[in-house]
């Protein structure tokens, strides 16, 4: 019995849906759409657009904005698990 290699690409998304949409980038449109339930609050209506606004471009731009190769989503993650790690600061005095 032959053994064949099968090629497997860890660096890129499988493209499920309909060849142009991975699962993380329909998961994120989808989080993007439901931004519109605020519409259903009690909140003037400048509010509510610039909330539903804000919720779903930052949803578009984890779906679909890339750094440097990088995906948003995972970037983002990055920066806010270096704001919270704890830091260590050295203080050393320049003059004796």
């Amino acid at each position: 019995m032959k053994v064949f290699k099968v090629p497997f690409d860890t660096k890129r998304e499988e493209k499920i849906f309909g060849g142009y949409l991975s699962l993380r980038q329909v998961l994120y449109l989808m989080l993007s759409t439901t931004g519109l339930i605020l519409f259903i609050t009690q909140l003037p209506i400048a509010l509510k657009i610039l909330f539903v606004v804000l919720f779903s471009s930052f949803f578009l731009l984890c779906a679909f904005f890339k750094i440097n190769e990088q995906n948003f989503d995972k970037f983002f993650f990055y920066a806010v698990k270096y704001l919270c790690r704890k830091k260590r600061y050295v203080y050393e005095r320049c003059c004796k």
